[in-house]
C-alpha cells in the first residue's frame, strides 16, 4: 500500500555492538558520572517530586492527589518511564528501587513501565562491570543482567512481573519515531516524535479499558493463554473459554513445535516483528516453564540450492550478532547435528523446541484465570452500556457478561465475527512422529529445518512435518501425508531415506490460520460498516487527512491469525494486546502495531479501490 503514512522498520545494519575501543570509552565515561549512585538516587528522587508520582521526604510515598480521584496511594494502574540513555540501566535499576520502596510503604499495586533507549548498546561483559560498582543494587542488577539482550536493533521487552522494561537499541531518532506511549516522566525531557504532526486515525492508540475489568479470553491455545497470561499481570480478571476438553486442543496440540524465524534479506515489518517474536518467546520459556519442556538446543535453517544459498547470505550480510545468528558450511552443521545433512545453512544458537501443551499448561497456571474447558461460545452481543453479552453451551452454559471480549480461537474468529470480513483462511497440517532408531531414525541433536523440520527426539519419538493443504477440512491422518512428511526427513537428514511407513509412531492433524499477507491479525477490531463510509475518501486520496476518529467497537479485541509460526508470534501480540488495553506503552515499534492492526485490510482495499 502507498501512502506516505508508511513507518519502515529499523534499517541494516541489524547488530549495534559498539567498538572495543567505542565501549572502553563508554564504561569509562559511566564509571565517572555519576559518581555516587545515592547522589542520583536523590536527583531521581526530584524528578519524580516534580512530575507529581513520587514524593521526596523521609516517608517516600505516591502522591495520590496526581494519581487518581481515590485519595488512595498506588491509585494510578501503571507509571510509565521514558529514559533517553539507558547506558548501564542505573537511572532504570533506581527507578524501579524507588517504585519498590513506594509498594513496601503504602501497598502500591500499580506496574511500572520504562522505556528506554539505547544508541550504543554495551555487552553484558561491560554492564556486569559496571554493576560491580554498585553493590547496593545487587538484587536488581542481577535481574537485569540475567535478561540482557544481545545488541539487536529494535525493540527488547524485558519482564520481571509488575515492572516492566522496554528496551529500544536504535538510533536515537529512529527509536523516537517508533515509540508510542503517554509518559509520566521522561529522564533527560525527551519529545517523542510521533506525538507531533498528523497520524492517520487507524494508527492512533486506542482508548483501552479499564484496568480491573473482567474479560473473556475465547480460545485457549498458544495465543489464548498468553492473553490470558500477558492480561492477568496487568491486573485483569480473566476467563479463558475452550470449546475443547483440554487446553490446546487445536494447532497448539502438537507434541513438538519449533521456534523459528524466517528472516528476509531486508529491514522488512515481518521481519522486525519474527525477530523479537523469538527473542521474547525464548525468554519467556526461560522465566515460565520448566526446562523439561523445551530446550534451547538450537535450529539449523538448511540452504539446500543456489537460491537459497544466496537468500541466507544475503541474511547474513545485514549484520546481525554472531551471538545470534552464523552462517555454517555442511561439516560445521553436521557436527551439531551429529548426523550428515544435506547442506550447510544459517544456524540460530538460541533457538529450539518446546511442547506447545506444557507451555500453554504453564501460562494458564500463572494467570491465576478462570478456566472453562468443553464450553462452547454460541452466542455474542454488545449491550448499550457497552458490556459484551455472551451466551455459551457446554459445562459453563448459560448467559454471562464481560467488559471486554479477546478473540483467539484462530479460524473459530470468522463465526464469532459474522458481520466482519475477518481476513482468514483455514490450511491442514499433518505432522509425523518418528520412533528414534539407533541405526536408522536416530533424531539430530538440533532443530532441523528444510522444507519441512525434523526436531530431536522426546520420550523416544520425533515430530517431522508438516503438511500443508488449503483445500480439505478432513481430520484424519493422511498416509499419503505421512509419505510425504518421510520424504521431507530424508532430504533434510539423508541417512532416514531408508525409513519406511513401519517408522511412523503417530501423527497429529490441525488447521492453521493463516491471513493474505502471514502477519497475525492483533489489536482492537472497528465497525466495518462504519470504516467503509468514513474513509471513503482513500479511494481517491491515499494521503487524506482525516479528522473523525476509528470507530473502534468498544471492549473487542483479537489475537489469531499466527499460521505456523505462532510458537514465536503469538506471545509477543498477547503483550502487544495487554498494553493496549491497559493503555501503556506499546513493547513494539509503531510500524509493528500497524503492520498487524486487524483492520488493516478494510483500510488497504479502499485505497486500492476495492470495496
Amino acid at each position: 500500500m502507498k501512502t506516505s503514512y508508511a513507518k519502515k522498520a529499523f534499517s541494516d545494519p541489524q547488530s549495534l555492538a559498539a567498538t572495543p575501543e567505542v565501549a572502553a570509552s563508554l564504561v569509562a565515561k559511566l564509571q565517572k558520572s555519576p559518581l555516587e549512585v545515592d547522589q542520583r538516587l536523590n536527583k531521581l528522587e526530584a524528578v519524580f517530586a516534580e512530575s507529581r508520582i513520587f514524593l521526596s521526604n523521609n516517608t517516600l510515598s505516591l502522591n495520590a492527589a496526581a494519581l487518581g480521584d481515590t485519595g488512595m496511594c498506588g491509585a494510578k494502574p501503571t507509571v510509565e518511564v521514558l529514559d533517553k540513555n539507558f547506558g548501564a540501566g542505573l537511572d532504570f535499576l533506581l527507578t524501579w528501587k524507588l517504585w519498590l520502596q513506594a509498594g513496601k510503604h503504602c501497598g502500591l499495586t500499580s506496574t511500572l513501565s520504562y522505556l528506554a533507549i539505547s544508541e550504543q548498546p554495551l555487552c553484558l561483559g561491560d554492564i556486569k562491570q559496571l554493576h560491580r560498582s554498585w553493590p547496593q543494587l545487587k538484587s536488581l542488577s542481577l535481574k537485569l543482567q540475567k535478561q540482557y539482550p544481545s545488541a539487536i536493533k529494535g525493540f527488547h521487552q524485558l519482564d520481571f512481573g509488575k515492572v516492566k522494561l522496554i528496551l529500544v537499541q536504535a538510533e536515537s531518532e529512529h527509536a523516537r519515531a517508533q515509540v508510542q506511549g503517554k509518559f509520566d516522566v521522561c529522564l533527560g525531557d525527551l519529545e517523542i516524535a510521533t506525538n507531533n504532526g498528523y497520524i492517520p486515525p487507524w494508527q492512533r492508540p486506542t482508548l483501552g479499558v479499564t484496568q480491573k475489568s473482567k474479560v473473556a479470553v475465547i480460545g485457549a491455545g498458544i495465543s489464548g493463554t498468553a492473553t490470558a497470561y500477558s492480561l492477568s499481570q496487568r491486573g485483569f480478571d480473566v476467563t479463558l473459554i475452550e470449546r475443547g476438553q483440554a487446553l490446546a486442543s487445536g494447532a497448539s496440540g502438537n507434541r513438538q513445535g519449533m521456534l523459528y524465524a524466517k528472516l528476509p534479506d531486508n529491514a522488512t515489518i515481518a521481519g522486525q516483528f519474527h525477530q523479537q517474536g523469538l527473542q521474547h518467546s525464548m525468554g519467556q520459556l526461560k522465566r515460565c516453564l520448566d526446562a523439561k519442556y523445551w530446550q534451547a538446543c538450537g535450529l539449523l535453517q538448511l540452504a539446500t540450492n543456489a537460491k537459497q544459498v544466496a537468500q541466507m547470505q544475503a541474511v547474513m550480510q545485514r549484520g546481525y550478532p554472531l551471538s545470534w545468528l552464523q552462517w555454517l558450511e555442511q561439516d560445521a552443521a553436521e557436527e551439531l547435528a551429529q548426523q550428515p545433512l544435506s547442506a550447510g545453512g544459517l544456524y540460530f544458537p538460541h533457538s529450539g523446541w518446546v511442547s506447545p501443551v506444557d507451555w500453554c499448561e504453564s501460562l494458564c497456571d500463572q494467570s491465576g484465570a478462570n478456566v472453562w474447558l468443553a464450553t462452547d461460545v454460541v452466542g455474542m452481543q454488545q449491550t448499550q452500556n457497552h458490556v459484551w453479552h455472551l451466551t455459551l453451551a457446554g459445562a459453563y452454559s448459560g448467559d454471562y457478561e464481560f467488559d471486554a471480549v479477546v478473540i483467539a480461537n484462530a479460524n473459530g474468529a470468522k463465526d464469532l465475527l459474522a458481520k466482519q470480513s475477518i481476513s482468514l483462511k483455514s490450511i491442514r497440517g499433518q505432522v509425523s512422529y518418528i520412533a528414534a532408531d539407533k541405526e536408522l531414525g536416530q533424531s539430530p541433536a538440533l532443530v532441523v529445518c528444510g522444507e519441512g523440520y525434523v526436531t530431536p527426539a522426546q520420550q523416544g519419538v520425533f515430530a517431522v512435518g508438516a503438511s500443508y493443504n488449503l483445500h480439505t477440512v478432513d481430520m484424519a491422518l493422511s498416509a499419503q501425508d505421512h509419505t510425504d512428511n518421510l520424504s521431507r526427513l530424508s532430504e533434510v537428514l539423508p541417512r532416514h531415506k531408508k525409513l519406511g511407513s513401519n517408522s511412523i509412531a503417530g501423527g497429529r492433524v490441525s488447521f492453521r490460520a493463516v491471513t493474505p499477507d502471514y502477519l497475525p491479525l492483533v489489536g482492537q477490531l472497528a465497525d466495518e460498516s462504519k470504516v467503509l463510509d468514513r474513509f471513503a475518501k482513500l479511494r481517491q486520496d491515499a494521503n487524506y487527512k482525516f479528522a473523525e476518529e476509528m470507530p473502534y467497537l468498544a471492549g473487542l479485541y483479537i489475537n489469531a491469525g499466527h499460521g505456523s509460526k505462532g510458537l514465536i508470534t503469538a506471545p509477543l501480540s498477547a503483550e502487544i494486546l495487554a498494553s493496549q488495553m491497559a493503555n501503556q506503552s506499546l513493547p513494539v515499534a509503531q510500524c509493528v502495531a500497524w503492520g498487524l492492526d486487524p483492520n488493516r485490510f478494510i483500510v488497504r482495499d479502499l485505497i486500492r479501490r476495492k470495496r
